[in-house]
């Protein structure tokens, strides 16, 4: 009896990904995979995985993962290091993760979408939609003093786990369970994965209501004076935030916009541009930052610096 057909779809599209190497990295098992609720996942480069009746969906996600990016596991400098036991995945920057939080670790970690400079020794980040911990994690790995909003309780909870993994970062950091927008509260959906929630789609789904902050405000109680960088991603409130004089005082902005949430004609991405440049900022680009597939007016990543 096959464990989950769902399951089989995924692993069978897996097995056919090209490698560099001139070969199919693959599940050598498949079939064994698929049927049993615990046992071994053997790979053809030799790797085996142990899996359990609990883990399993978290493993089968992560091994997903390793064979879609070509990534083999094991000890060597920039290698990914995986320990089942613990339930810990390690990045090859040396930073670990729970493996349930794989999903977003390819954009942050191996595509480096947030990078902004080697250097960013104390210097102040400010992130909203902090997600699952990897964007303060990241940038505290290059120096600075994060300062990260995530209004998802459970999102939240693993940022806490994720930090709390890494000693020689998590003092840089300073982690709020707030949404960063207006100064007040906003009912925010509940989801499985908070990774695309919005304030602005809440049809049909359960809701908290959370504290907001304004950027300004953030300014202001955390006694930020000279604040270096501003980096959102919060499905629709980067059209409020933008027009927040504060904004002025960064030195560079990233935004991952999206304005097909708000189906609002006038909240577009030249909108965001043009007030871009009202605070400042002279150089400005627009990027995709993965491959779903939108077009860049309707979502991607704008940076801006003076």
């Amino acid at each position: 009896m096959i464990y989950k057909l769902g399951a089989m779809i995924p692993l069978l599209y897996y097995q056919i990904e090209p490698t560099v190497e001139g070969e199919k990295y693959k599940i050598k098992n498949l079939i064994e995979v698929a049927v049993r609720k615990e046992g071994v996942i053997k790979l053809s480069n030799g790797y085996e995985i142990p899996f359990t009746s609990e883990n399993k969906h978290d493993v089968l996600k992560v091994v997903f993962f390793a064979i879609k990016n070509g990534i083999r596991f094991g000890d060597k400098e920039y290698q990914w290091k995986l320990d089942v036991k613990n339930g810990t995945i390690q990045t090859h920057q040396g930073i670990k993760f729970k493996l349930n939080s794989i999903s977003i670790l390819e954009e942050t970690f191996l595509h480096e979408i947030h990078f902004t400079g080697f250097d960013l020794k104390d210097k102040i980040v400010i992130t909203g939609g902090a997600y699952i911990g990897d964007t303060p994690l990241f940038y505290s790995y290059y120096g600075a003093k994060v300062y990260a909003f995530e209004p998802d309780p459970n999102s939240y909870k693993k940022a806490i786990e994720n930090i709390s993994l890494n000693p020689n970062l998590k003092d840089r950091i300073i982690l709020m369970n707030y949404a960063i927008g207006i100064d007040g509260d906003v009912v925010f959906p509940i989801e499985t994965d908070s990774g695309g929630a919005s304030i602005f789609k809440l049809e049909g789904k359960k809701t908290i209501k959370v504290k907001s902050i304004s950027v300004s405000t953030i300014l202001k109680e955390f006694n930020i004076t000279d604040p270096f960088l501003l980096d959102l991603d919060i499905k629709g409130s980067e059209f409020t935030v933008i027009e927040d004089e504060s904004i002025s005082k960064f030195k560079r902005i990233r935004i991952e916009y999206s304005p097909y949430l708000l189906d609002d004609k006038n909240k577009s991405l030249e909108f965001l541009v043009k007030n871009i440049k009202k605070h400042g900022f002279n150089k400005i680009r627009i990027y995709k930052h993965n491959n779903l597939r939108f077009d860049l007016l309707n979502h991607g990543t704008l940076e801006a610096e003076k």
